[in-house]
């Protein structure tokens, strides 16, 4: 995916944007064991999953997002995270 795609680097996460074939918009969470304990990486997928649930209706369609975590984002609030993404998908329309 990191070929063809856009790359937007945050405070608390990094989105890589690539355009697909689809009428709808596409998640994916990458989180690596080096970010933390399995509790903290889970947590984190929540908070993002979450913050996609409640921005898919400005989200544009035909979309792949991989969101991966900043070192701090472990300390990162809903908010911040929400903020962000909302911020990225700005930029993504």
């Amino acid at each position: 995916m990191a070929h063809q795609s856009t790359r937007y680097v945050g405070d608390w996460i990094v989105i890589e944007a690539r355009p697909n074939k689809f009428a709808l918009s596409r998640l994916g969470i990458t989180v690596t064991k080096r970010y933390g304990k399995a509790t903290i990486r889970n947590r984190f997928k929540r908070v993002v999953r979450e913050a996609f649930r409640l921005c898919r209706q400005q989200i544009k369609s035909g979309f792949d997002l991989n969101i991966k975590p900043r070192n701090l984002a472990n300390t990162a609030k809903m908010q911040d995270v929400m903020g962000e993404f909302l911020r990225f998908l700005a930029k993504i329309r």
